[in-house]
């Protein structure tokens, strides 16, 4: 899949007057990240697959768009592309989108990482864009290809829990996977609307399932927030990513193990 999604950028990034000679791909899973070398450009293209078994186009146009407001304001997140039209594309069943290069990874450093999330919050704080509350519509379409049992209606009804609080536009997946260092942000495919506390339990999640200091730096370094709701807000995040955990057994069932451990925390902790 990746040699198809490697040529749509390149044909893509070619058609608007760009020439990529030597790309690589950065990353083949949900997406295929493909920096198109030597230009400051990475492509991020869809598998081509129709949603379930791919993105959801919506997706690419909702991440195009809360990233621009946010990269408007000033916040610390990866933009769009400005040496073309950002996107989304469509080309030979997959779609593109253009991001500016940010540089190899590296280790992120967590005071950062964590005030700069205050800082995207803020910067969406006045986002209009139609998002969808929480992950719910997402949870309830994951839990329904899943053959019924005990653990998918648990996660179910932990993922439809309504959190209370000031609802705004948020990353909607922010944990530090998913920031790069200087810090920048980026993966905003599933943002959504909802208390910033629910950001703040992607943070901190792999910290309450095993110790991770790098996620409590970083909520220390982001402040002044609900400690309640924060609590109220883990088990409906955590549902919705182990419900994706089980989706994807199939073809990783190396999560079985750490399914069953999350599993396992969830039920002592909010059953």
């Amino acid at each position: 899949m990746s040699e198809s999604a490697v040529r749509a950028a390149v044909e893509v990034a070619a058609e608007h007057g760009l020439r990529s000679d030597d790309p690589v791909v950065l990353r083949d899973a949900w997406h295929v990240l493909v920096h198109l070398r030597p230009l400051p450009l990475v492509a991020r293209v869809s598998s081509g697959l129709p949603y379930p078994d791919g993105p959801p186009e919506d997706d690419v146009i909702r991440e195009l768009a809360v990233a621009s407001h946010a990269a408007r304001a000033g916040a610390a997140v990866v933009p769009p592309s400005d040496l073309l039209d950002p996107g989304p594309h469509r080309h030979g069943g997959h779609i593109v989108a253009f991001w500016k290069y940010a540089g190899s990874p590296r280790e992120v450093e967590p005071v950062a990482a964590g005030e700069a999330l205050r800082a995207i919050h803020e910067a969406l704080a006045d986002y209009e864009g139609d998002l969808p509350s929480l992950h719910t519509a997402d949870l309830v379409a994951i839990t329904d290809r899943l053959e019924p049992s005990a653990d998918v209606e648990f996660l179910r009804e932990l993922g439809l829990r309504q959190p209370g609080g000031p609802q705004q536009a948020l990353h909607g997946d922010a944990h530090l996977a998913n920031c790069l260092p200087g810090p920048l942000w980026h993966d905003f495919e599933t943002a959504c609307r909802g208390p910033r506390e629910f950001d703040l339990a992607a943070l901190t999640l792999s910290d309450e399932v095993r110790d991770d200091d790098a996620s409590r730096i970083a909520l220390e370094a982001y402040g002044d927030h609900d400690a309640a709701l924060l609590e109220e807000c883990l088990p409906v995040y955590a549902a919705w990513i182990y419900a994706s955990f089980m989706v994807a057994l199939p073809r990783r069932p190396e999560l079985g193990p750490v399914l069953a451990e999350r599993l396992r925390w969830l039920r002592e902790n909010f059953a």
